[in-house]
């Protein structure tokens, strides 16, 4: 055994070895990227991001690298347990084939990923599998003129080469060392080895491994594209289009159980229109209205400040208190101004919520082929059309599940993250997830503030109130003490139960701060300020099927300056969710504007009226009204209010309103779902036009 961890101890110095030849060709491909196509008048203003993401890119490179390894690492382990010279003469010429083979395909896949970026302006994309398609021998004759294969392989070929005196000369002539140790020490420096494996595999020692929202390391475009390599590239390209294959026909399959297969049956269910006249087009026309013509909207049109809150929970708002503040500065505001609080989240997971508001997408879209769809149904596109300058700003990574290309393809002029709001605010501090909330607000209150034109319309996402819950270390959070009846609830310590509620107080008191500002200066004239919640905090407390709606509850919260409130009184009280919110604030803000609504506009919601009014969660396929709830999958279930004072639930055969609920709760669904499905195909048999055309050039 002895000798046998010493050759491993060797066979492992030689893999080290060849992961250093392969991380000094990752590099030189990387170095090329930078000289070939960088803009060094820009570059050279920001040096430190580019060392950044020279490093960044390194541990990308060592994740790919590790995982090429692998197996030639478990071969060398393997010996361990194997004296046999001849097992370990033949794993030594496996070893060696296999890097080799190895190496080769890896600088293959570097030199395509270089040539695709000239142009596509991206890494490899799930764009290149369409060299599968009818079109790929003209696909290949292209790039047999427009890229210098024959330098390309002379250049393969050579490094080939010198790969192979790389083995002979520096890998394999070196005789083997020894190490006098007793065997158990030499036994823990095999588990230490392969921890040490392990870790270059994950490239982290937190709970994920190096994800591809790690290459934003600044707000230079190409500076992040510097940290990705082509491998990593169609490794993530291959999972999106596995992902996003067989959407519409798994999706068609979904709506079957439902019951419909075509948008008309569900457009006759939702709207109960009989009309023999109806087909799938004019039903899915039906989707879209319009607001109506307003002189005073035309003249003045206001501002538009949809806040989305992470983990904003509706639940927790009723623990707030003097002894456990949990709204801070925001508590006044929900006071004086429209707050809904039979109100639940279209998603349980934050980026089904988001693609939901963005553009009325059940499914999501933003990590698949479909991302770069333009969908009409986006709510930046009533805004767009009536002059008004969008913005999508996150304090997170801009490209955090592919977000930065999916929401510059639904008409949003701009798009900004982390790294352009730590730009420009110097002292803006930071955690793993983004900016905390606070200088987010000040991002976004100083672009409001920008004399411009064009009124603004910004979607902004927070991030703060997210696990592990870390916060600025100036921020003194207010007084939170639990009581006992709330620590026997608990499904956490209660010391991690404070540290969570003080990221939600942290987070609702930098809203409120921002809302503070707006209403003491200009802006308070004439900008709306609408805010709800991605989904609701599930870590604290447990939620049985009797508490679905305190589940899946998030509040809608909205300012709206005196001018532009409704002059009848609107009834808060109703079901909602966030279907409703756009068609909301479409009808505030725009004058005789086309827009699409699969929900109510709530500013009309009058007291005596609550059937029509329902809130809808998909994510858990649950609709909740005034009278009823219902799962609207297809195995359906049935509740009533048992305490509509805490809106309790009870489980019933059925019921009039139940079965009311169900078909307009499903039919709902559908109609979003048909529609989305009806732009995907509309794109792709788009595309499919402008490559036959292109074929026949």
């Amino acid at each position: 055994m002895d000798y046998q961890i010493n050759r491993f101890f060797n066979n492992f110095y030689r893999l080290f070895k060849i992961y250093l030849f392969f991380l000094a060709v990752f590099t030189l491909f990387r170095i090329w990227f930078f000289i070939r196509l960088g803009d060094f008048k820009e570059l050279v203003k920001i040096p430190g991001d580019v060392i950044f993401a020279f490093l960044r890119g390194m541990q990308f490179d060592t994740m790919i690298i590790c995982y090429s390894l692998l197996i030639p690492f478990l071969v060398y382990f393997s010996e361990i347990f194997i004296k046999n010279k001849e097992y370990q003469r033949r794993a030594t010429l496996f070893v060696v084939w296999y890097c080799g083979f190895s190496i080769a395909l890896s600088a293959i896949i570097l030199f395509v990923d270089q040539y695709y970026y000239n142009y596509f302006q991206t890494h490899i994309s799930v764009i290149i599998f369409g060299l599968a398609d009818d079109d790929s021998q003209t696909v290949m004759s292209s790039v047999w003129t427009d890229y210098p294969i024959i330098r390309i392989a002379i250049a393969w070929i050579g490094m080939l080469l010198g790969f192979r005196y790389y083995l002979k000369r520096k890998v394999y002539a070196l005789p083997d060392f020894n190490i006098n140790l007793h065997v158990s020490i030499k036994s823990i420096g095999v588990l230490l080895i392969m921890g040490v494996y392990f870790l270059g595999i994950r490239e982290s020692v937190g709970i994920f491994p190096l994800q591809i929202h790690d290459s934003e390391v600044s707000d230079n475009k190409f500076v992040n594209f510097l940290t990705i390599n082509g491998i990593y590239a169609l490794k993530s390209s291959y999972v999106e289009r596995k992902k996003s294959e067989n959407i519409i026909e798994n999706e068609l399959n979904s709506l079957q159980l439902l019951g419909y297969s075509n948008p008309i049956g569900a457009a006759r269910d939702y709207f109960a229109d009989d009309s023999t006249q109806l087909s799938d087009s004019t039903a899915l026309d039906k989707l879209f209205s319009k607001t109506p013509k307003n002189a005073f909207l035309e003249r003045e049109k206001p501002n538009v400040v949809f806040v989305f809150m992470e983990s904003m929970s509706n639940y927790n708002i009723n623990f707030d208190s003097e002894k456990m503040n949990l709204l801070g500065s925001l508590r006044p505001h929900f006071q004086s101004d429209y707050l809904f609080r039979n109100f639940v989240s279209s998603g349980n997971i934050t980026i089904q919520s988001l693609e939901y508001l963005m553009v009325n997408s059940p499914v999501s879209l933003s990590q698949t082929k479909y991302r770069f769809t333009r969908f009409p149904s986006s709510v930046a596109v009533p805004f767009s059309n009536s002059g008004y300058n969008t913005k999508f700003i996150t304090g997170g990574k801009a490209n955090w599940r592919a977000m930065d290309e999916f929401a510059a393809n639904q008409r949003f002029d701009e798009i900004k993250g982390m790294a352009h709001i730590q730009a420009e605010l110097k002292k803006c501090k930071s955690n793993k997830w983004g900016v905390y909330d606070e200088y987010l607000f000040e991002y976004v209150f100083d672009k409001l503030s920008q004399k411009d034109s064009k009124p603004k319309f910004f979607f902004v996402q927070t991030t703060t109130n997210h696990t592990p819950f870390e916060l600025p270390t100036d921020y003194k959070p207010y007084k939170i003490s639990l009581s006992d009846s709330l620590k026997e609830r608990l499904l956490v310590t209660e010391e991690l139960a404070v540290k969570n509620l003080n990221a939600y107080q942290y987070s609702n008191n930098s809203l409120g701060n921002f809302l503070n500002k707006i209403k003491n200066s200009d802006l308070g004239k004439n900008t709306i300020v609408v805010m709800t919640g991605d989904h609701n905090n599930l870590m604290l407390f447990d939620f049985d099927e009797t508490r679905q709606l305190q589940q899946r509850g998030v509040p809608l919260y909205m300012y709206v300056p005196e001018k532009y409130q409704p002059k009848t009184p609107v009834n808060t009280s109703v079901f909602a969710s966030h279907k409703d919110i756009f068609p909301t604030i479409f009808n505030l803000s725009l004058s005789n504007k086309r827009y699409f609504s699969i929900g109510n506009n709530l500013m009309e919601a009058p007291a005596n009226d609550t059937d029509k009014y329902f809130g809808i969660n998909i994510g858990s396929h649950t609709a909740f009204s005034y009278n009823a709830a219902v799962n609207y999958s297809a195995s359906k279930a049935f509740y009533n209010w048992k305490d509509k004072k805490d809106f309790v639930l009870g489980k019933v055969t059925a019921s009039a309103q139940a079965e009311e609920l169900l078909k307009r709760s499903r039919s709902n669904y559908a109609l979003s779902m048909f529609y989305i499905l009806n732009q995907i195909g509309q794109s792709q048999a788009s595309r499919q036009v402008q490559k036959t055309k292109l074929a026949k050039l």
